[in-house]
């Protein structure tokens, strides 16, 4: 009993249980030592060892609560109770461990299942530190959508491409995944869109303490997401000639403004929304996600819907329309439109180039640079594209075009300009960029595709994430290609 009390009201450590305490006091020191004497490079680097040992701790925390909700499930098999629900009080379990709430805990439970039952190739780079816990639970979280047969296809992609999510937030990581998921959940996901949009709503609370009165809204895609961008990009304009206002005091009152018209007012908002999708899944049925601008991905058939201006009644998915192939289904499904093809190589998943001559980016290159990037270029930074720049900067010879050209937001448009901050170009077909961030690291940061979840790899890439160093140790080593036998 006194020695249960010896460590801290627990059971006695076992004689052969690692002591990780000391582990801990010896990598407190060398971190202390690295306090008092590092320079900017080596506390840049050892900041991202640690974060680097915090995601392989991750790991193995997710492996231990996996443990522990497979052996609350055999003692429940064993007992005979909880037969509707035999992991009951494993994710409670599991939440006071971590010292984190109740809400979601469940979620992160069936986050921890994935990666050590269906996806071996990125539980390997979990226990690498290659990803943060957000950064992975945003990978997981689409991949509960589908079957295990699906979570396994995804991870052997990423087995052949390692670096797929190099330098992406984990905003861009989910947008990643879901691109591939919806494919194989289209139909409940479009079925979903529509029982949303039936669900619409405005909702106005007054508020007589705050002096105010609050407004919720639950609008469809198209409409919700053009007001958004509609008050973003007029409260960005205002903004730049000088308003005193905030850019939420400016779209509010925008907002405010707005409200005030009635259906019979000839006011005209021109609201112009990006999408972008294949000629496969518009003309010939393919199930390839498009990309609408300020959302993110959407299931082909309703893009095909949002072109066509036909909706298939809410009752039935467009699976459930082919297995009952009557004459009145067939007229909704077979949508005529006509549309001019912009922005895409025909066949295939590049955009194409733009170039410009003056030193200002016009509007229509913005865009352009706006729908290409989708998020700041930043690595790890999923803000929205705000601002457009250079890459090489103008005054060094760079050009006004889509290759020297990188979406950011204000506050990371800000930090590049900071002394020792370098970038350039690497790849020009999918417009990768260098970012040395004025220390020791650099980062490559990649567009994404317009359509589909990642690029097509070069053959080196398909193996080795970390071709290039590789490369370059064979090329130095005693036994490489630049030595000879004696």
């Amino acid at each position: 009993m006194l020695e249960a009390k010896a460590h801290g009201n627990s059971l006695a450590r076992p004689a052969d249980q690692p002591d990780f305490e000391s582990h801990l006091i010896q990598l407190q020191n060398d971190l202390s030592w690295f306090h008092d004497h590092g320079g900017k490079a080596a506390c840049a680097r050892v900041i991202e060892s640690v974060e680097g040992l915090v995601s392989s701790l991750r790991y193995q925390q997710a492996g231990l609560a996996h443990q522990l909700e497979k052996e609350v499930l055999r003692e429940n098999e064993e007992r005979g109770t909880n037969i509707d629900d035999q992991v009951r009080g494993a994710a409670s379990r599991v939440a006071i461990a971590r010292k984190q709430t109740q809400r979601g805990s469940r979620n992160y439970l069936a986050n921890c299942r994935i990666p050590f039952e269906d996806t071996p190739n990125i539980a390997a780079a979990f226990s690498r530190g290659e990803f943060t816990e957000a950064q992975i639970n945003a990978m997981l979280t689409p991949l509960q959508e589908v079957r295990p047969l699906r979570r396994t296809e995804f991870d052997a992609i990423y087995g052949q491409n390692p670096d797929m999510f190099e330098s992406m937030g984990p905003k861009r990581i989910k947008e990643t995944v879901t691109s591939f998921t919806i494919k194989y959940a289209s139909d409940r996901e479009d079925k979903k869109l529509k029982e949303a949009n039936q669900q619409r709503y405005v909702r106005f609370r007054t508020d007589r303490e705050a002096g105010c009165v609050f407004l919720q809204a639950r609008l469809p895609i198209v409409g919700g997401t053009g007001l958004q961008m509609t008050l973003r990009n007029q409260s960005c304009r205002i903004k730049r000639k000088g308003d005193a206002r905030t850019r939420t005091q400016i779209q509010a009152d925008l907002l405010a403004r707005y409200m005030f018209f009635d259906e019979n007012n000839e006011q005209k908002i021109n609201v112009q929304l990006g999408l972008v999708m294949t000629d496969r899944a518009l003309f010939m049925g393919d199930r390839e996600p498009a990309h609408l601008e300020g959302y993110g991905f959407i299931p082909a058939q309703t893009a095909r819907e949002l072109i066509g201006g036909h909706q298939i009644p809410n009752e039935l998915t467009f699976a459930e329309m082919e297995a009952e192939l009557t004459p009145e289904n067939i007229e909704r499904i077979e949508v005529m439109t006509e549309i001019t093809r912009l922005y895409t190589a025909p066949g295939d998943q590049e955009l194409i180039a733009m170039d410009s001559k003056a030193r200002i980016f016009p509007d229509k290159l913005k865009r352009f640079i706006g729908i290409r990037d989708r998020h700041c270029r930043t690595p790890f930074c999923d803000g929205l594209v705000e601002e457009t720049d250079h890459v090489l900067q103008y005054a060094r010879g760079g050009k006004t075009t889509v290759a020297n050209a990188s979406g950011r937001c204000a506050t990371c448009n800000k930090a590049k300009q900071a002394d020792g901050w370098y970038e350039y170009t690497a790849f020009r077909d999918r417009h990768s960029m260098m970012i040395c961030p004025g220390s020791a690291m650099s980062y490559r940061s990649t567009a994404p595709p317009a359509t589909g979840f990642m690029h097509k790899p070069f053959p080196q890439l398909m193996r080795d994430s970390k071709w290039f160093a590789d490369l370059k140790e064979r090329l130095t080593r005693p036994d490489g290609p630049g030595t000879t036998e004696t």
